[in-house]
């Protein structure tokens, strides 16, 4: 097996795995740039990096983080409890 077979192997893997976990909201690839992405719903950043460490040797991932608009009330208010009155 050549080395881009074997890195094409590992990570058709792990993206196998990913994909069995129920956790993949959303994935796809991204045909002008070789890179794909998923929508994870995660409980921890310890979580994504167990699901994402088998790639880490053979991929550049970006991992980023996000939050339904739905939310942006309540992340608005808690950030107002935290702000120090001058």
């Amino acid at each position: 097996m050549s080395e881009i077979a074997g890195v094409q192997n590992r990570i058709a893997d792990t993206i196998q795995k990913i994909l069995k976990t129920g956790k993949v909201k959303e994935s796809g690839l991204l045909i002008d740039d070789r890179k794909g992405f998923f929508i994870i719903e995660a409980d921890s950043a310890e979580e994504l990096f167990k699901l994402f460490a088998p790639a880490y040797d053979v991929a550049k991932l970006d991992i980023v983080p996000i939050v339904s608009f739905e939310l942006l009330p309540k992340v608005f208010e808690e950030l107002q409890k935290l702000r120090y009155v001058i």
